[in-house]
């Protein structure tokens, strides 16, 4: 970071320097190409025709019409400032950048990718610096004027069959779990450059990044920095696709007396606290021994959906302004959760203690709403209370046990009428979110 600081500051003092010359100088080998995406709102610009001495930082100045604000995106371990300033309705911008290797190779160099917050027209000419190790004026790019053109895009294979294909290709982004990606443009032509955000979830990182054409080729992505990739679009719809995978738990002090690191249970609170799905009973209390209410269970799953808003479920025992209020309405309305007991359809018993063929009947729906593979059963004779349990939880059952949800009590038993405690819970959510959601 030093470092990064002490080459901004010679950075600044050699543009200080440069500013005070006298009229810029020709550098006719040099130019800079630039591909704009399809809603004209954003370039990548990169140099070509560079000597072979190497390149530690550039400086870019360029006037386009209109007023408009912009940033810059370097690559990777490239450090870059962008500034924009308006008057008389054009708007000067200039962009620095530095790093602590050679940016350019092979007589060219790839710069990043400029946006805008609408859409813009490269300019003709723009002037140039470039800078060596020592962060000094290279001798011939000395504020140099250089010529700007649109880059042809790179050939796309069997997709792009017509040059001059006008039709908009569609753009589908597929949703993912535990993060989302999008796309600058919902339809693009042909040979438009396309730049996808990825956003991961917390705790979660992008595991793989996949653009496919109808016709069945995959699309080559550049890696832009800042989480966003590019592609061109081919003369065929296309697919995007995303995975996310879990970085784990840094360590948090939960401050929870009765959890220690040698429970049996600890991770799994770590887990649900940190997520954000369980939390403290009083100040510095988790109470793992306590049972859990139904009316708590419908609100973790609530929180992992991210709390959308919902009708009132109707029940007679579900008054508005309880904290369960919203999540037994949104749980009534996905068919999460029934009435039950002496007051049947009417009654939904949210402070009465859950019991686990309950909880499992629960989690069964909601995974069956979540679109999850609903095949896997297990084998629930060797539990001596089999026979115990509900009719309507033997198949929820036999699948949380299948997929490794529940498991017996050490004695043999399932106990499908036992409450299910809080560190039961925990345990079966960290299952739940780690071993199936994932």
């Amino acid at each position: 970071m030093r470092r990064a600081k002490r080459s901004l500051g010679a950075l600044a003092l050699a543009l200080s320097l440069m500013l005070a010359l006298a009229l810029p100088v020709s550098a006719a080998q040099i130019r800079l190409t630039y591909q704009m995406n399809s809603g004209g709102s954003a370039a990548q610009l990169a140099l070509y025709g560079l000597s072979e001495e190497s390149v530690y930082g550039a400086q870019l100045e360029l006037t386009v019409s209109g007023d408009l604000s912009a940033s810059f995106t370097p690559g990777n371990g490239v450090y870059s400032e962008c500034r924009a300033e308006t008057s008389d309705k054009r708007t000067n911008i200039r962009v620095y950048l530095t790093a602590q290797k050679p940016l350019n190779a092979n007589g060219m160099l790839p710069l990043g990718t400029l946006t805008a917050n609408k859409a813009f027209t490269m300019p003709s000419e723009l002037t140039v610096t470039l800078l060596n190790r020592e962060l000094e004026p290279v001798a011939e790019v000395n504020r140099a004027v250089i010529s700007t053109s649109l880059q042809q895009t790179p050939d796309t294979g069997s997709d792009d069959d017509d040059d001059d294909e006008p039709e908009r290709y569609r753009v589908h982004v597929s949703s993912a779990r535990h993060g989302l990606v999008k796309a600058d443009v919902t339809q693009a032509q042909a040979r438009a450059m396309v730049t996808l955000t990825v956003e991961p979830e917390n705790r979660y990182a992008l595991e793989k990044l996949k653009v496919t054409s109808s016709r069945g080729n995959d699309m080559s992505l550049t890696d832009v920095g800042g989480n966003r990739y590019t592609f061109y679009m081919p003369s065929a719809d296309v697919e995007v696709t995303a995975s996310f995978h879990w970085t784990g738990l840094e360590h948090i002090d939960m401050n929870f007396q009765d959890v220690v690191e040698s429970d049996w249970y600890h991770e799994a609170v770590h887990f649900v606290f940190e997520s954000g799905m369980m939390k403290g009973t009083d100040q510095g209390v988790f109470s793992p021994n306590a049972d859990t209410s139904r009316g708590m269970i419908v609100t973790i799953l609530h929180r992992l959906e991210g709390t959308p808003e919902a009708e009132l479920s109707g029940f007679t025992d579900v008054p508005v302004g309880e904290y369960y209020t919203g999540a037994v309405g949104w749980a009534s309305q996905n068919g999460i959760v029934s009435g039950y007991g002496e007051g049947g359809e009417g009654h939904f018993g949210p402070n009465d203690s859950i019991t686990r063929e309950q909880l499992a009947a629960i989690l069964y729906r909601y995974a069956a709403k979540k679109g999850l593979d609903m095949t896997v059963r297990g084998d629930l004779s060797g539990f001596g209370d089999a026979g115990n349990i509900s009719d309507y939880a033997v198949e929820p059952l036999r699948w949380a046990v299948g997929v490794g949800l529940i498991s017996g009590m050490g004695d043999g038993n399932v106990a499908p009428q036992g409450c299910a405690s809080r560190a039961q819970v925990a345990t079966i959510l960290t299952r739940y979110c780690q071993n199936l959601a994932d």
